[in-house]
């Protein structure tokens, strides 16, 4: 009998060991340790870039954020303090990358301030067609959030700013008109920032070409700004 007994102690032992290593295991797994020494704010902001685009802002949720990357609920609160201050920063993250794409824009064309003035506004609109939800939040999120976070004012600034200096060099070569730079740099913005909320909102007819209709306004601001 003793034997027996100290068999089925070793079975039961065995399966209680196995249990706890699952256990364990699962734990571990859904504690994702790849996301550790700070790729884990990285990767909340990129998947909750990818969850606006596809199903909107309202639909975001840390809890399901967490779901989609494979972690604790409570690990995104490691970074931010509620979902208003993740998208706070997701607008940030797109006025940064809506500034790189402006710049890059203009490379091509230096050395002819004019095209540069045109080039920066059509990726503009481009920036806000191909990404319509991040678009709106950037504008939607700045004025709730800029007093709790200066970071995402600084960040949308910086694109205003680089409107205005090329409106500036511009009038040091005497290729645009004279007049206080902040004033034109705000006629431009709202030609460029009109069209781009216009399409994205679909408020245009969608027969109409954009690619040409983005071309014609920013070529009327531009010969609007010219010297004459």
């Amino acid at each position: 009998m003793t034997p027996m007994l100290t068999t089925s102690t070793s079975i039961w032992q065995l399966k209680l060991t196995l249990s706890t290593f699952f256990a364990i295991f699962l734990v571990m797994k859904q504690s994702n340790p790849a996301y550790h020494h700070g790729d884990l704010r990285a990767a909340l902001l990129k998947t909750a870039t990818e969850m606006i685009a596809e199903q909107g802002m309202e639909s975001l949720t840390l809890r399901a954020l967490s779901k989609r990357i494979g972690v604790s609920r409570t690990a995104p609160y490691r970074h931010f303090s509620d979902k208003s201050a993740l998208l706070a920063v997701v607008a940030e993250e797109g006025f940064k990358r809506l500034y790189h794409k402006m710049q890059a824009a203009m490379k091509p064309a230096e050395g002819d301030i004019a095209l540069q003035f045109q080039k920066m506004g059509v990726a503009y609109v481009q920036y806000a067609v191909e990404n319509p939800t991040h678009y709106r939040l950037m504008f939607s999120c700045e004025a709730e959030s800029q007093a709790q976070d200066p970071a995402i004012g600084t960040a949308g600034e910086s694109v205003f700013d680089l409107l205005v200096e090329t409106i500036r060099k511009g009038q040091a070569q005497a290729q645009f008109k004279p007049g206080e730079s902040l004033d034109l740099a705000y006629v431009a913005w709202s030609a460029v920032h009109g069209l781009a909320t216009l399409i994205v909102d679909a408020q245009i007819h969608s027969e109409f070409d954009m690619e040409a209709l983005t071309l014609l306004t920013t070529q009327t601001v531009v010969e609007g700004m010219r010297l004459r």
